[in-house]
């Protein structure tokens, strides 16, 4: 538009003519001056393209675009994060799943050998009391021992004496269980067991404690209620028909033995 106005004669004339002649025509003359104003303006806004035409090109500043980079390289960093993550949390799972499958495996291994020995065991106990019960008569098994019950009666110490002779000593009843099956053999008189008091070798005053003949403190009792448990010098203990304890420093029992399996 600016180039069709400068190159116009008469529009160039018109103008000059109006400012000489005419002063009347200054309305004209100022609006072809804010013509020439205008176009100037817009030329200045206007790109020309190789194609002939114009046309305003807007590009992001960069302070715009920053905070996208910014942005993508943390969450390249997070990824990056993420997947060692992952990593690190697989190989922890794989070795904790293979030392589980090397537990289970040990541990079925030593079911397997826990079985074996048991039946061993099993044989070895039944061929001892076996061969036991044909040497001596009475003796009878209870899980890991067999127990013999006298048709003499003696005194604690000779009762001792005549167990340890058989290669046993006077029981020792560690459990209920074993407690009822001693008392079954002892329907129908009292004898000996191998429960007696011991000194506890105290200077400043003499005391005394109950032990089994193998040294061993009582883990299970079986007093008759009333009875002072607190023993005396020479008490030795013997079961009643009930299976209840009691002790005496001196008389004449029964006495029962016991041959535990291991020793033989």
């Amino acid at each position: 538009m600016s180039s069709n106005i400068y190159e116009d004669p008469d529009l160039t004339m018109d103008v000059k003519y109006s400012k000489g002649a005419r002063e009347d025509r200054g309305e004209r003359v100022e609006r072809v001056i804010d013509i020439y104003e205008s176009v100037d303006t817009s030329t200045n806004r206007r790109v020309p393209t190789q194609r002939g035409g114009a046309h305003t090109q807007n590009h992001p500043p960069a302070v715009q675009r920053n905070p996208f980079r910014a942005a993508a390289l943390v969450l390249g960093l997070l990824c990056l994060l993420l997947v060692a993550g992952v990593i690190v949390l697989a190989n922890l799972y794989i070795s904790v799943t293979l030392e589980n499958n090397q537990l289970q495996n040990s541990t079925k291994e030593l079911q397997t050998s826990n079985k074996e020995l048991q039946t061993s065991y099993n044989k070895l106990s039944n061929s001892f009391c076996q061969e036991t019960k044909n040497q001596t008569h009475g003796w009878r098994r209870f899980q890991c021992s067999c127990y013999y019950q006298s048709i003499e009666m003696k005194t604690w110490t000779e009762s001792r004496t005549d167990c340890q002779n058989r290669g046993a000593d006077l029981v020792i009843i560690n459990s209920k269980d074993e407690n009822d099956f001693v008392s079954e053999l002892n329907k129908t008189e009292t004898s000996w067991i191998g429960l007696q008091s011991v000194s506890t070798n105290d200077w400043s005053k003499e005391e005394w404690k109950w032990k089994w003949v193998d040294e061993s403190t009582l883990s299970y009792r079986s007093w008759l209620t009333g009875v002072n448990v607190n023993p005396v010098k020479e008490s030795t203990a013997y079961m009643d028909r009930d299976g209840n304890w009691n002790y005496s420093n001196n008389g004449l029992k029964r006495w029962i033995c016991e041959k535990h399996i291991y020793k033989v």
